[in-house]
């Protein structure tokens, strides 16, 4: 029993160390093809490719990073009315990432995600009603009413 061991854990030993690097090309084309499936499936308008697509180019995994890009494909994934990419709008426009800095349209689509369910967007719509409101002083009906 012990020589059976023995052998099993000297082949996987060897076929280990036959090609160390093997794994390394997998790895490379399982993320150049879920970029190639996920091109597709966004141009067809699936909503989780998009978001998936946008969550790509926005760590350059797969691709050239590019917050812009990113930003372009969160913004298709929430108008097909994907939960995340609307927290991931409200962030973008929080963030001033791949876009203009627009506390007012963080707003906008953080209160998107949260009637949508989202618990994350809850905690941010907060903080941007917080400063909105010290902006605009006691008359808040200015600064609540603008995207109701």
């Amino acid at each position: 029993m012990k020589k059976i061991i023995i052998l099993l854990a000297l082949i996987t030993a060897v076929s280990l160390s036959a090609n160390p690097f093997n794994t390394m090309n997998l790895n490379k084309q399982n993320i150049s093809q879920k970029v190639k499936y996920a091109k597709e499936a966004a141009a067809k308008g699936n909503a989780q490719a998009q978001f998936d697509l946008a969550l790509m180019y926005a760590k350059g995994e797969g691709v050239s990073k590019s917050e812009r890009l990113a930003f372009n494909w969160f913004h298709k994934a929430a108008r097909n009315n994907h939960v995340e990419a609307k927290f991931y709008m409200g962030l973008s426009f929080a963030q001033g990432r791949g876009v203009k800095k627009q506390e007012q349209l963080a707003r906008y689509w953080f209160k998107l995600a949260v009637k949508s369910g989202h618990r994350q967007a809850m905690a941010h719509l907060a903080s941007i009603e917080n400063k909105i409101n010290t902006q605009y002083g006691k008359n808040t009906r200015v600064s609540l009413n603008t995207y109701r």
